[in-house]
């Protein structure tokens, strides 16, 4: 699909059809069987998808019991060939049913496929060795052997020098000349001496900051959890291009795509949290439905519902016409402005209000997104994942999550070396400290620690290399004559 799609939706709002006898040629001789029984087990997820998000006292199943241990096996035994992966000869089916049927394989395994088959050559090859490393991690010999092959496996670098004056200006230069390359991008600022990991995450938090906070604005007000939506403008406006404001959001939209595919690619994490329906939107998923508007703009949709709920007689005199609220220059349809509500176009006008709202008055932001994004990093490559873990692939786990700021989940995952131990005092002070911090405390130690503001995916049991504590020694006190 090339555009977002308007309409209403069932209890599935993924198509069943999409599971096709394509998807799982080579899986079995009886494939309009297999075709039937994938169908089948799609829409009763689907089902208990819907019934999750809208009873939340619903008891239905999880995800894990729509994890199918025999494809999950079959498909890591596809993965643990070397040879297959740096070839590019992994089955075509691998990545076509983890498409159609993610929720079949967990997070992990999908995960392992995304870095064998979604990167490239240079990156599967990297991640190949990184997985032999993680299973010989007890077998010194091997880990030798294996690192002596560091420079077969090594991911090429692109540095680039960044000024902080001109941070929008410079991203977008970096952008369209290194985006598209094979290279890891690193960044270092002019007249600094820093660079590696630190700087590129502060620049790709200041790029990130700077978009949210950008004139003329890009993004919705009052999101529910800060993602980001973007915010109504007049489709033929921006389709003229001749305002040098329309300009500058087409364009920043367009690097927005660039950035989030690169930090996709390079695997780094920034603090953009784009919503799930902007990523359908991009992604040509499911129609969106009234119930869409309620998750993008609750107050929006809380006031359609008192329309719907009052009396039809009054509906005249509140002098409401068919333009979308708080946008008086975006009719509803054509003439708009010259059409009163009433009793008997309500329901016309809450659907126009939740197709403008969601459709028609983003489509050409959520085009320059979707064509820039997929300059870098084919769409079909973000077919194995939710819309929801997409965000969190970008943003990594939120600071909000106390699971992964427990004493337990610290301990664990937090190295204490060079003069300090587990057990040492000011170490367990540190931790203890730690858990206790404000989501905004969390933001801020996370960005001098690692540079980004978020932890990946598993808190800091995803950093790599981990968090490590070190003794630093005070310098000798200089001697006072």
């Amino acid at each position: 699909p090339g555009s977002p799609r308007s309409g209403t939706a069932g209890p599935d709002d993924e198509d069943p059809d999409a599971v096709g006898p394509g998807f799982v040629a080579g899986l079995g001789r009886d494939q309009d069987a297999l075709t039937t029984m994938l169908q089948l087990i799609t829409a009763c997820h689907n089902i208990c998808e819907y019934l999750r998000s809208n009873q939340a006292d619903c008891n239905v199943p999880d995800e894990e019991a729509f994890h199918c241990g025999a494809f999950t096996a079959t498909l890591l035994r596809q993965l643990s060939d070397p040879l297959a992966v740096c070839t590019g000869s992994v089955p075509a089916w691998c990545a076509q049913l983890a498409g159609a049927c993610r929720f079949l394989f967990p997070h992990g395994v999908r995960r392992i496929l995304h870095h064998s088959c979604n990167l490239g050559l240079s990156r599967a090859l990297h991640h190949v060795q990184q997985r032999a490393l993680a299973q010989h991690a007890h077998s010194p010999e091997m880990q030798r052997r294996l690192e002596g092959e560091v420079a077969v496996a090594s991911i090429p670098r692109q540095k680039v020098r960044i000024s902080r004056q001109r941070i929008l200006e410079s991203a977008a230069k970096v952008m369209n000349l290194y985006g598209g390359g094979s290279a890891t991008l690193e960044v270092e600022y002019v007249g600094e001496v820093g660079t590696g990991s630190g700087p590129t995450l502060e620049f790709y938090a200041q790029v990130a900051d700077l978009l949210r906070s950008s004139e003329p604005r890009l993004f919705r007000t009052g999101v529910p959890g800060g993602m980001l939506f973007p915010a109504p403008q007049d489709p033929a406006w921006l389709a003229k291009g001749e305002d040098q404001a329309a300009q500058q959001i087409l364009e920043r939209f367009r690097l927005l795509g660039q950035v989030v595919a690169k930090c996709v690619l390079d695997g780094r994490l920034v603090d953009i949290l784009l919503h799930p329906l902007l990523w359908r939107a991009a992604l040509g998923g499911a129609p969106f439905t009234r119930r869409s508007l309620r998750d993008v703009d609750p107050e929006l949709a809380a006031s359609m519902a008192r329309l719907q709920e009052a009396d039809p007689s009054t509906l005249g005199s509140l002098c409401v016409d068919f333009t979308l609220p708080g946008c008086p220059e975006l009719p509803l349809k054509p003439g708009g402005a010259d059409i009163p509500l009433s009793a008997e176009n309500l329901e016309e006008y809450v659907d126009r209000v939740a197709e403008a709202s969601l459709v028609t008055a983003v489509a050409p932001q959520v085009q320059a997104f979707r064509s820039a994004f997929q300059e870098l990093l084919p769409l079909e490559a973000c077919a194995i994942w939710s819309e929801r873990e997409l965000a969190s692939i970008i943003a990594g786990a939120s600071v909000l999550d106390d699971a992964c700021w427990t004493l337990e989940h610290l301990g664990a995952h937090i190295k204490a070396q060079h003069g300090y131990s587990a057990d040492s005092r000011c170490f367990r002070d540190l931790l203890g400290t730690m858990a206790e911090f404000s989501p905004e405390d969390r933001r801020r130690f996370l960005t001098f620690a690692t540079g980004a503001p978020s932890l990946p995916i598993g808190g800091f049991a995803g950093l790599k290399p981990p968090l490590t504590v070190v003794k630093k020694e005070a310098p000798p006190a200089p001697l006072t004559t």
